[in-house]
This record gives C-alpha cells, structure tokens and sequence, in this order.
C-alpha cells in the first residue's frame, strides 16, 4: 500500500460519530441513573438495590434484540461501503420484521415467565416482591426497547448520528418527567419507573421510524420473501459476539451480587450497585467508539479502505483511553457519588469513597479490551471476538471469587486485578499472532496491511497544484497496477473535474485541511473513493441536471456533468460529516 494520507478526514468522521454516539447513550444512561435516583430519593435504598438485582434480567432481553439488530447493522455498514444498497435493505428489512414477530413473542413470554424468573434472582421477599412490580410492567413493552436499539443502530449508520442523539434526548426527557410524576406525585413506586422507560422507547421509535420516509435514508421497509431465513440466520450468525458478551455481563452480574452480598451483606450490595452505575457510564463512553468503529469501520472495509481502517482503529483507541480517564475523576471526588444516591453518614461515605478509587482502576483496562472487540468484530474475526469477551468476564468473577473467598476485605482490588491481568494477556497474544503471521497484520490491533489487491491513500490539500500532483500520482500508480489504457483515460477525466470542483469550490478550502482520496486496485478493476469535509454537495446528481441541456452552459457545469456520466457506476453520499463520491470500474 502507497500511502501519503493524514488523520484529519478519519478524525473528523470518528469524534462527529462518538460526539453523537456518546450523547446518545449518556442520555440513555442517564436516565438510567435518574430511575436509581430518583428511586434512592422518594423510596430508599431497598428500591435502589432491586433494581440493581433486575437488570440482568433486562439486560437478558435486550440480547435479543442485539442478537438481530448489531450483527445486521455490521453487514448493512460493509453493503452501504459498496453501495449496495439493494442488499443493505434486505439486511435492514429482515432485522425489523424479526424484532417485530420475535420480540413481542419473547415480551409475552417473558411475562408469563415473571415468577421463576424471581426465584432465581431474589430470596428476600421485600427485594423479591419490588422485584415483580417493575418486570410486570417493564416485560410486556420489552420488544420496544429492541426495536428502539434497532432504529438507532440503523439511522447512525446511514450516517446520521446526530438524528439520533436528538430522538433519544427527547424520550429521555419523557423518561425523566414520567419518573418524577410516578413516583414522587402518583407514589406508583418503582412500577412508575419501568413506565418511564418503556415511555422513552416508546417517543424514540416513533421519530426515528419518520426517518425511513426520509429521501435520504438508504433502505426501505420491505418484506424480504423467500430469502428471509437465510437473511436472518446470517444476521444472527454476525451479531452472535455481543450478545455472547451482554448474556455474559448479565450472568457476570447475577454472580458478582451473589458474591458480593455473601462476603459484604446489604451494604456492600448497595456499594456494587453504585460501582455498577459508574460502570455503566464509563461504558456509554466505550459504547460510543465501539459504535463509530463497527459503522465507520464497516464502510471503509467495504470500501476497502485498509489505511484509513487502521487510522481509525488507532484514533478509537487513543479516545476510549482519555475519554474513560476523564469519568474515572469524579470517583476521587470526595463524597460526590454517595451524596448523589442519598448518603448522608460520614463513616459510610468515607468508606464508598475508598471503595470507588479502588474499582476506578477497572475501567481502563475493561475499555481498551472492548475497543479491540469491536475492531475485531469488522475484521470478521468472530471466534476472537468471541474468546476475548468470554475471558475478560471470565477472569473478572473468578479473581473477585476467589479475593471473596480467602480475604473478603479485599474483595474490591478483584475488579481491577482481573481487568488488568486479561487485558495483558490480550496484548501478549496479539503480538504472539503478528509475530507468528509474519508481521502482515498490526501487532496491537491485527489489522491486515492489506487487502489482496494494490492501494493508493492520500490526502490532498484545497490547491490547484496539489490536486494535478495527485492526479499525477494516481495515473501513475493505475499505470503500474495493470488497469487498462481506457479506463484510466476516464477515470482522468472523472476525478479531474471532481477534484478540482472540490478544491475550488468546497467550503472546506477555508476550515479544513484536506480531502482524502483513495485508490484500490485488484484484477485489473479500480474503485474509487473521494471524501471531503464540505458542507453536503452532491455532484453526482447535479451533473445529471445538467446533461438535460449543455447549450451555453458554463465550463464549471459541465465539467460536473462530464464527471457524472463518463463513467457508469458512480454515487454519491453525505454521511458522518462527509461528502463520499465512489467511483467504479
């Protein structure tokens, strides 16, 4: 791979992605917070820890809502780098139908189920009977929840995120008022707050479901016919890595309260809950790179765009790392947590304060191991993936297990000591693997250098000079690459007037500092990617307006025109704060 590209269009891309990916889960975790809160303040610890002791539960449902919708969002990302979009939609259709048939079965189900459920998490009849409030009401709308995560994970891809951070922040909003008035004003108890949730999915699914009528949006709600069971099997089969992980935190959860409330009691339970909740935030951060490098990273696999995977991979790193250290300063905080959840003893706050530094620890080696997931899981790396996920939680219980076990004081260093001890042994194995491959794939993330075909990546400055030492260079390596005569002639032409459009006429000549260009060569065919960060301009269809009549039309009009139609396929797309022109040949 030739490649003279900089960060800056990759980076743009990344921090507009988890910005809104961020924002989006933070207010879905802080509504999540607010339900203990709010809970904590109008109905006392009791109700805090029952809500702690039903969220494996939850989090059991909402895997199969992952189970249907993560996987299928990954193959609709690499479909939409292709510019697939008949297949994305496919993709995306067989993911919604599932949600709706299996997901409100699974709802009903689970309703049913409600009293063996209990008797597995719960033996104290007070935690057992708030217990059944909250899932008799939560269960029966879990299949919007599911269908909620669907419409998120689906619009952000498209390259909406923001969209999405909108329609969530206004079901929070919902979530927070329904809370408040069921609990403090209607005194329903914690009934009230699973109401307030299924509220929030609710408002979400109804203004996320305007976006698919959006001309815009690259699939269509349609019935998939005969292919439907090959579809979904092949979105369960590519989603099976996270909801192994979350069926795992699920069942990580249920031990860890056994483990805590066997050598700590009630209070040390209450503790946990409180780690859980900072837990939970630093995962809203984690979440949001994760998210951005399976979207963004999906597309530029697709398009196969090996460099700038890798400068992404690395930059999504770097941001899981400093943003998870920044939410880790509020745990040395004195008292800042425990007053929060309604502490007022000073010897009990005291005692929270040490034990939140103590499990702060965790959360950065916990991060890193998800990140890599994630990169995992765009390579297609599904049994790694798999493995990695089932060895953190796994090292995590037996660690805490076993500090319970022979020196219960210490139980808390558990969380840490195991993040830290798997997240070394993930290291030592990837730089194992890229010894042992001959050094063709990173030492850290295991990244291919390339793709099976030739490459070309870079980055092109807003000046005249630099776009014809691009085009220069390009010829050049299309030349060497074996592309016949006629279709470089054309790609000339093509990329010519487009690249010169964009140097002279983008907003971004001003406020950025590139666009990037990127070459892939293989069997003689060529493709084509162009991304600059302008303000949304679609050439592709301007230069079709134009070729209705080029009589006294101005050389700026029909270069674009020229551009648009010497060359068959070719489209456009604005997404994650991008103009993507891809040209094939």
């Amino acid at each position: 791979m030739k490649s003279n590209r900089n960060s800056y269009l990759v980076s743009k891309a990344l921090k507009g992605f988890v910005l809104a990916s961020i924002l989006t889960s933070a207010a879905g975790q802080l509504a999540s917070t607010i339900d203990a809160i709010v809970l904590a303040q109008f109905e006392g610890a009791e109700a805090v820890s029952a809500l702690n002791l039903v969220l494996p539960v939850t989090m059991l449902i909402s895997c199969l809502g992952l189970l249907m919708c993560f996987g299928a969002n990954a193959l609709m990302a690499r479909f939409i780098g292709h510019h697939d979009l008949k297949s994305a939609q496919a993709i995306f259709s067989t993911a919604i139908w599932s949600v709706l048939t299996l997901g409100v079965t699974f709802s009903l189900l689970m309703y049913a189920g409600i009293p063996a459920v209990l008797r597995a998490i719960a033996n104290e009849s007070g935690l057992r009977e708030l217990a059944k409030e909250y899932l008799g009401t939560y269960v029966l709308g879990a299949w919007l929840e599911m269908l909620s995560y669907a419409l998120c994970l689906f619009v952000a891809t498209d390259g909406h995120p923001r969209r999405v951070t909108l329609s969530v922040s206004m079901g929070v909003v919902v979530n927070i008022v329904v809370d408040v008035l069921a609990v403090g004003w209607f005194e329903w108890g914690i009934r009230g707050i699973a109401l307030g949730t299924l509220a929030q999915y609710a408002v979400n699914v109804a203004l996320l479901g305007l976006y698919l009528r959006h001309p815009s949006c690259s699939y269509r709600l349609l019935w998939p016919g005969g292919g439907l069971r090959r579809l979904f099997v092949k979105n369960v089969a590519e989603g099976a890595p996270m909801t192994i992980s979350n069926v795992l935190m699920a069942v990580t959860l249920l031990l860890i309260n056994n483990i805590i409330l066997g050598t700590q009691g009630e209070r040390g339970l209450f503790f946990w809950t409180i780690c859980l909740q900072t837990l939970l935030v630093a995962m809203v951060l984690v979440n949001g790179v994760m998210e951005a490098l399976v979207a963004i990273g999906g597309v530029m696999m697709g398009e196969h765009d090996v460099g700038g995977f890798s400068l992404l991979a690395r930059k999504g790193l770097a941001t899981a790392g400093g943003l998870v250290a920044l939410a880790m300063v509020p745990l040395w905080v004195p008292d800042a947590v425990g007053m929060a959840f309604g502490m007022e003893d000073a010897g009990e706050l005291a005692a929270l304060n040490e034990t939140l530094r103590i499990f702060s620890l965790t959360l950065l080696p916990f991060a890193l191991t998800l990140t890599l997931v994630a990169v995992y899981l765009v390579l297609e790396r599904t049994v790694l993936g798999v493995g990695v996920i089932v060895g953190q939680l796994a090292t995590l219980v037996v660690v805490v297990w076993m500090l319970g076990t022979h020196a219960a004081e210490e139980v808390w260093c558990g969380f840490p000591l195991g993040a830290l001890l798997f997240l070394g042994g993930q290291l030592a194995y990837s730089y194992a693997s890229s010894r042992r491959g001959g050094c063709r794939v990173s030492g850290l993330t295991l990244i291919p250098h390339s793709e099976g075909g030739e490459a070309l990546d870079c980055s092109v400055a807003y000046r005249l000079e630099d776009v014809w030492a691009a085009l220069n260079e390009i010829v050049r390596f299309l030349e060497e690459t074996g592309v016949e005569g006629k279709k470089i002639f054309d790609l000339n032409v093509c990329l010519e007037e487009l690249m010169t459009n964009i140097a002279q006429h983008s907003t971004g000549r001003v406020v950025h500092h590139s666009f990037d260009v990127h070459v892939f060569v293989k069997d003689g065919h060529a493709r084509v990617t162009l991304k600059d960060g302008g303000h949304p301009f679609d050439p592709i269809g301007a230069g079709h307006a134009e070729g209705r009549d080029l009589a006294g039309r101005e050389d700026a009009k029909f270069g674009v025109y020229l551009a648009a139609n010497i060359i068959e396929d070719i489209s456009y797309k604005y997404m994650y704060g991008l103009n993507v022109v891809l040209i094939k040949t």
